[in-house]
């Protein structure tokens, strides 16, 4: 019993440094600095350009995109004169980016996607 509670403790301390040490995600010029997988699927960086491909199960759901150049406060206005942008999810293949949320294009360092009250991806522009 002691021998087999000795291995698992010995395997679990090896792993550890792994987890700890995972490598962040990025997409392009933006690291991940949370994410919720049941909603995002993954990011597109086109030039200045930014997509979010989203679970399909989500993609009725509208989704609230807030910019900042400090993490978490004094957002952006966007060119509809609020700090938060409104924006779906393509649903055409016309443009092979059927599951994505239309292009955010922003210079904000920090950019969040909000939808239904609840931050599903923030991002932080790190080059």
């Amino acid at each position: 019993m002691n021998k087999v509670l000795g291995i698992l403790c010995l395997a679990f301390m090896c792993l550890l440094p792994l987890s700890a040490g995972a490598q962040p995600i990025t997409y392009g010029p933006y690291s991940a600095l949370s994410i919720d997988r049941s909603v995002v699927e993954d990011a597109l960086v086109e030039g200045k350009d930014l997509y979010v491909k989203i679970n399909e199960a989500y993609w009725n759901s509208e989704f609230i995109v807030k910019a900042s150049a400090m993490n978490g406060e004094a957002y952006s206005q966007w060119q509809n004169g609020t700090a938060e942008m409104p924006i779906k999810v393509y649903r055409s293949t016309a443009k092979q980016k059927q599951g994505y949320t239309y292009r955010i294009s922003t210079s904000g360092r920090f950019v969040e996607y909000w939808t239904g009250g609840k931050l599903i991806l923030h991002l932080e522009k790190v080059q």
